[in-house]
């Protein structure tokens, strides 16, 4: 985590179809994972990737369990549930292209690049 490079800090808005904030009250998790949660919370804020904020809109935090090193589902992964949020976002009148496009776009080239999506979400 410490290794990952900088970009500029961006503020960004979500256009809502109503300005009622979405909130969730906490979800159940066991001692085991807020312990993860709040080691994980600990490492994203020294690292700069996260700060406290105080938002009206709170999404709850799930465990989901997820492959280890030999491919068993023993880790546990710190999401958030944004699927209420979702629900009340402005549709973009730009969508992503269609990948199949996009794939088209880069014709014959030779070299390409490959992203490490470990922490994509972030």
């Amino acid at each position: 985590m410490k290794n990952l490079g900088r970009c500029k800090t961006m503020q960004f808005f979500i256009d809502l179809t109503n300005e009622t904030p979405i909130y969730q009250k906490k979800h159940r998790l066991s001692k085991h994972e807020w312990e993860l949660v709040d080691e994980r919370c600990k490492e994203l804020h020294e690292t700069g990737l996260i700060q406290p904020s105080s938002s009206n809109f709170i999404a709850i935090i799930v465990m989901p369990s997820k492959n280890d090193l030999i491919g068993l589902w023993t880790e546990k992964r710190m999401c958030g549930d944004y699927r209420p949020l979702n629900m009340v976002t402005a549709h973009d009148r730009y969508p992503m292209p269609i990948p199949e496009k996009s794939f088209d776009s880069i014709g014959d080239s030779n070299i390409f690049i490959i992203v490490d999506m470990n922490q994509s979400f972030n």
